[in-house]
């Protein structure tokens, strides 16, 4: 919530929609539940985007040539779905996030299954959904638009390393001359002052 003030001072339109399960779109769902259908609410978020661009043009609530994404963990993945599945987004701001969907997928999968628990439905399939929302595996979807990451080295939940490898494999691919990656060397998973900042100032430079 911060952060969108710190927009809004700047003169931005800041919308903060519900994810699905979440806030007031929560319906009884446990953290567990929340934990085993977590990939649906991101797919949730990424999917409904339109819909939500749609109503807020339609009231002339929005600039959609200058529109922007992003997001702090849960919705700095869902950013970077979004911005491979939306070219009419301009800009992501990407924090403490992953872009590597199947990766991260498998890895919390994993961590469900050693609590004992079972997922209601095939694993494997529902990572093979996400492939399309994977800007990891297509990274040439983000089309040179400005992207901002940022990580705290020691982030205990979204391993730093999926923002430092997603960064290498933009500039091998010389895809990197509008990305700003900003390291963190002694957060954990919580976004500093100086990282709400920079996003601020990312968005004001490049929007």
């Amino acid at each position: 919530m911060p952060y969108a003030y710190l927009l809004a001072q700047r003169g931005m339109r800041v919308i903060l929609p519900d994810a699905p399960m979440h806030g007031e779109r929560q319906a009884g769902e446990s953290d567990m539940e929340q934990e085993i259908y977590f990939w649906d609410t991101v797919r949730g978020n990424i999917d409904e985007l339109p819909i939500l661009k749609a109503a807020l043009d339609s009231e002339g609530l929005i600039d959609t040539s200058r529109l922007a994404i992003g997001g702090f963990s849960m919705g700095a993945i869902t950013s970077f779905g979004m911005l491979a599945q939306y070219e009419w987004l301009k800009v992501g701001v990407c924090l403490a996030g992953s872009s590597y969907y199947g990766h991260f997928a498998k890895a919390l999968a994993d961590g469900v299954i050693k609590q004992g628990l079972q997922f209601p439905f095939d694993v494997n399939e529902r990572i093979l959904e996400l492939a399309p929302y994977d800007l990891s595996a297509a990274p040439a979807k983000l089309k040179n638009r400005p992207l901002m990451i940022w990580h705290g080295k020691e982030d205990d939940v979204v391993p730093f390393q999926y923002s430092e490898k997603l960064y290498e494999a933009l500039v091998e691919e010389d895809m990197s001359d509008n990305v700003a990656f900003i390291v963190d060397e002694k957060a954990k998973h919580k976004i500093s002052m100086e990282g709400m900042l920079a996003g601020v100032g990312f968005l004001e430079e490049k929007l």
